[in-house]
């Protein structure tokens, strides 16, 4: 006697409407949606490994702002190509450099400290 195996059909959900919607918004919002309990919509995140509405809500949090530091510079008179220059930078080395464009650098005097935004 030869016995013939049928392929065992899924049971359809009544979530599976609202399937886009699990772990998008609270389950008990999900619950009266669909009609079942809240119990019903956490199950089946679980079973199908949809992480909690709370864990989706961080996620789209913007991380907090950093506030910028204010860089600070130095204003430096700078005598290059026999003319004078007042030169903002970091430190004695980034003005030379700066400087350099306009010719040979000559002298370099420190002036005074600017604390503020790079241009």
């Amino acid at each position: 006697m030869k016995t013939t195996m049928t392929k065992r059909r899924s049971r359809r959900s009544k979530l599976d409407t609202h399937a886009h919607l699990v772990g998008r918004i609270p389950d008990r919002e999900v619950a009266a949606m669909a009609g079942i309990s809240p119990d019903g919509v956490r199950m089946y995140r679980q079973r199908h490994k949809i992480p909690a509405y709370s864990t989706y809500k961080r996620s789209l949090k913007a991380p907090p702002k950093r506030q910028a530091r204010p860089e600070v510079r130095h204003a430096f008179k700078v005598l290059a190509g026999g003319r004078t220059y007042v030169v903002l930078a970091p430190d004695v080395v980034a003005a030379a450099r700066q400087a350099q464009a306009a010719g040979t650098v000559e002298r370099i005097e420190p002036l005074e400290m600017v604390v503020g935004r790079a241009a």
